[in-house]
């Protein structure tokens, strides 16, 4: 009982069922029609209209999860944190938390305290290596499937000599899923998303923190 209410909540939060009940209202909607004009041609026929003859069957297709291509990569980028920088930073930080202090300002002071531990731990810690696959019903990534119904459009970005895929979904959390690939493994994937998925052209809005995290944007003719 407990996980059905867990998963309901998860599938509010993230949008799924909203996308869910919209290809059903799709589909429903197309079995209407199919049964509206089977009723006009059984009509057609009683009045003489139309010829008798077999109709049709459409069936809807099932797609089986099969594996199209996978790849393993960092989960993230690594973090080259240098000691003499991140010392700087912590005396910065500490000199902004004393201010800090003396305003009354706790509930920021728990904020700079967290990023400078999370600074941290990405810098003193190697990222995993996690697996992704591209399959016929979508992309699986850390044992979670999203189907191609939930996904908008996808492009690439370079950071170093490593490739950074970001697929845009139509869900309310995540918003992207962001993907890490090597340069052997980026050809492939365009491939099989290119017959999916359109190639986003953002080259004109990549703010600076987007370069930073990401890379620079990579155009469809550099593909």
């Amino acid at each position: 009982m407990e996980n059905d209410s867990m998963e309901k909540l998860a599938d509010f939060l993230t949008g799924e069922k909203a996308l869910r009940d919209k290809e059903q209202s799709i589909e429903n909607a197309k079995k209407e029609a199919i049964k509206e004009e089977k009723n006009k041609r059984r009509r057609d026929i009683v009045e003489g209209k139309a010829k008798l003859k077999e109709d049709p069957v459409q069936k809807k297709k099932v797609v089986q999860n099969i594996k199209l291509f996978e790849w393993s990569a960092p989960e993230r980028y690594q973090i080259k944190l240098q000691s003499k920088n991140f010392l700087i930073i912590v005396v910065i930080s500490l000199l902004f938390i004393s201010l800090l202090a003396v305003l009354g300002k706790y509930y920021l002071i728990a904020a700079i305290i967290s990023v400078l531990f999370v600074i941290y731990a990405a810098g003193s810690t190697k990222p995993l290596i996690a697996k992704h696959k591209i399959t016929a019903r979508g992309i699986e990534t850390v044992g979670k499937l999203y189907e191609w119904y939930m996904l908008e459009d996808f492009y690439f970005c370079k950071k170093g000599n490593m490739y950074t895929l970001l697929v845009q979904t139509k869900l309310n959390f995540p918003k992207a899923l962001v993907l890490l690939c090597n340069e052997k493994d980026k050809d492939p994937i365009f491939v099989i998303l290119q017959k999916k998925l359109l190639y986003r052209d953002i080259r004109k809005k990549l703010s600076k923190v987007d370069v930073l995290s990401f890379g620079e944007y990579v155009p469809l003719e550099r593909i």
